[in-house]
């Protein structure tokens, strides 16, 4: 089952970690990076897997309701 969601990462990714997430949508400003899409339960343990290999500070992560796109704060 899918379920859509929003992970929060501090900072801006180099190219090489914005490529580990190919594919989600991605929004940055100057302190927070913002990926989201739709996955199931393999693939957000995935990406935290990724997340924690690329040594990338996690500051949230949220499963929204519906296929919403927020803007880092």
């Amino acid at each position: 089952m899918l379920t859509h969601y929003e992970i929060r990462l501090a900072g801006q990714l180099d190219d090489r970690s914005a490529a580990a997430f190919a594919g989600l949508h991605m929004t940055c400003s100057a302190t927070v990076t913002v990926i989201s899409g739709d996955l199931d339960q393999a693939a957000l343990h995935g990406m935290l897997e990724r997340i924690r290999m690329l040594e990338l500070d996690l500051i949230e992560l949220r499963r929204v309701h519906g296929p919403r796109r927020r803007l880092p704060e």
